[in-house]
Order: structure tokens, then C-alpha cells, then sequence
């Protein structure tokens, strides 16, 4: 019968709750899964649901919603050889752990998993344009997966530039440090510091948007710009380096700086370019690291 008050716990009750648990808890598939090894055992058809399973149940319920949420189910676990009781939020914890999965609120202590920051710097003027761009390699798409899945996230940021010289250069210094971080999560992607207004901003960009050809995530134009330099402006790019159904291990992040100023003169873009690169996996309180350690490099810096 289907899982009720006054009904039996039965196996297929049990098993049902079980699959869904472990496809956000074990391998999952796709922005599903955490990758943790202690998934449940279903029961035989015939089987009784024992307390001890009933517990367990509950635990990694626990767990999932206490990584993402910062809370518990609220779920009351049985004793060993206790009659285990029915439970009327069971299905509701379940879903709403389903639709929580990719939040990373009660477990937000990120932590740095390339093994500090990673930096590209370029100290020769500019006319056109500068771009720079890092690769971050993991070990396994699941892996992969398992960092943002986690709530792990990636970012590259303009803001670290130094340019000086003429009023061009000053101008570009200004649009660096507005244009701030772009951050890439599993599904989304936002900004963080700097200021003023992107031109584009593309919220949807997450990781499991990517394909293997650049995405524009995030564009802005000088706040700031004087005679005629506002038509200049700094992007973000984002790609994988095959496509998701090919298993896809790499990451790349680009910045570029593309000069537009139609000017004669003050011509060059002087001082140092830089973009720096940070992976920050998910911290490890209610769930092990399963996503390994990753490798950035330097890909482009023309």
C-alpha cells in the first residue's frame, strides 16, 4: 500500500525514499549528487524495514539538509528494535532536500581548493585588445560534478589590474575595479564587489549551462570614462572543454579587455593587466571532500 498513517512501513515505501536519497547523496546523475560512499541498502520485497534502517534513512536526510539549509529534517529517529512510528513530513523533507540540493547555506565555509589564487599578469600597454584566460582541471567529470553539486563555485576577477600613464589608463583602472568577480556555481553565475551597472549580466550561466564554446557571463562598460573611452569594456567567458555528455574535466575562465575608443591620440592602454582565479570547493562538516584537488594554469595572456 502506499506509505500512510496506520498503514505498514513496506519495502517498496522504504526502497522508494532510499532512491531518492542516495541520487542526492551517492553518484546521482548530472546537478544531482553529492558523491558520498555511505549510501542506504534497500530491502528485499519481502523484507522488514528494521529500525536501525529507518535511522539511517533519516540521518543522511539529516545531512543533506543541514549542508544545504543550515537546519535538520526534523524527523524523529527510532531506537534499535523500537516499532518504527509513521511520518508525515518524511515525503515533503525528501523534496524539499531535492529542490535544496545546489544551496550551500549551512555549510558555507568555503575553502580554497587550487591552492591559492592564481594570477595572470601582463605589464605591456594595450591598443585593442588583452585577454587572459586559466584553465581549472578536475580529475573525473564526477568529480566535477561533485564540486558544484556541493556548492563549490569558481571565479575570475579584473579587479586586481594597475593601470596608470594618461587618462585612457585611468579611465580602463576605474572599469577593472568595477567590474569586480564573476562567480560560476551549478547553475548560476553572479557578481560580486566592484560597482556599477553590467551591460551583461548572465545569471544563467552556471556550470551546467556551459558548452564548449565561450559563453559571455558578465560585460560592463566604464562608470566612469571620459572623452569618448565609454564605448571600451571588460568581459567574462566561460566554457567546458567538451561538451556534458561527453564527460568534460576542464573549466576555462576568460577575461577580456577590449578597447573601442575611437581616439588618435592617448592611444595606449598602459600599466599591468591582471586576472586572478579562484576554485573555493564547499567545506566539509556534514560531507566528505569527494570532488579531489584541482590544477589551474594559465591558457592565454595576449
Amino acid at each position: 500500500m502506499t506509505y500512510a498513517q496506520g498503514g505498514l512501513i513496506e519495502a517498496t515505501d522504504y526502497n522508494g525514499f532510499v532512491s531518492s536519497v542516495n541520487a542526492l547523496w551517492g553518484v546521482g546523475s548530472s546537478d544531482s549528487g553529492y558523491g558520498q560512499a555511505t549510501t542506504l541498502s534497500s530491502v528485499s520485497a519481502a523484507g522488514t524495514v528494521t529500525a536501525t534502517q529507518w535511522s539511517d534513512l533519516i540521518a543522511r536526510i539529516n545531512s543533506i539538509r543541514q549542508h544545504a539549509d543550515n537546519t535538520t529534517s526534523g524527523l524523529t529517529s527510532p531506537s534499535a528494535g523500537d516499532t518504527i512510528a509513521y511520518l508525515s513530513t518524511m515525503s515533503s523533507q525528501i523534496s524539499t532536500a531535492t529542490t535544496n540540493r545546489l544551496n550551500v547555506t549551512g555549510d558555507g565555509n568555503a575553502v580554497d581548493s587550487l591552492g591559492g589564487t592564481k594570477t595572470i599578469s601582463n605589464a605591456a600597454g594595450f591598443t585593442t585588445t588583452r585577454t587572459q584566460e586559466f584553465s581549472i582541471t578536475f580529475s573525473s567529470y564526477n568529480q566535477m560534478r561533485y564540486f558544484f553539486n556541493t556548492g563549490g563555485y569558481v571565479t575570475i576577477t579584473a579587479a586586481n589590474s594597475s593601470f596608470s600613464g594618461n587618462t585612457k589608463s585611468t579611465d580602463w583602472n576605474s572599469l577593472s575595479t568595477a567590474f569586480g568577480t564573476t562567480i560560476i556555481r551549478a547553475q548560476t553565475s553572479a557578481k560580486s564587489g566592484g560597482s556599477g551597472t553590467l551591460s551583461t549580466n548572465n545569471t544563467n550561466a552556471g556550470f551546467y549551462d556551459l558548452t564548449t564554446t565561450d559563453t559571455l557571463v558578465m560585460r560592463q562598460y566604464s562608470p566612469t570614462a571620459t572623452g569618448g573611452y565609454n564605448t571600451s569594456y571588460i568581459s567574462s567567458f566561460a566554457r567546458l572543454n567538451v561538451a556534458h555528455a561527453s564527460s568534460p574535466t576542464i573549466i576555462y575562465l576568460k577575461i577580456v579587455f577590449q578597447d573601442d575608443a575611437a581616439d588618435t591620440f592617448d592611444d595606449t592602454v598602459s600599466g599591468t593587466a591582471r586576472t586572478d582565479c579562484t576554485a573555493r570547493a564547499s567545506g566539509v562538516t556534514y560531507i566528505s571532500n569527494t570532488w579531489g584537488s584541482q590544477t589551474a594554469a594559465n591558457t592565454v595572456n595576449t
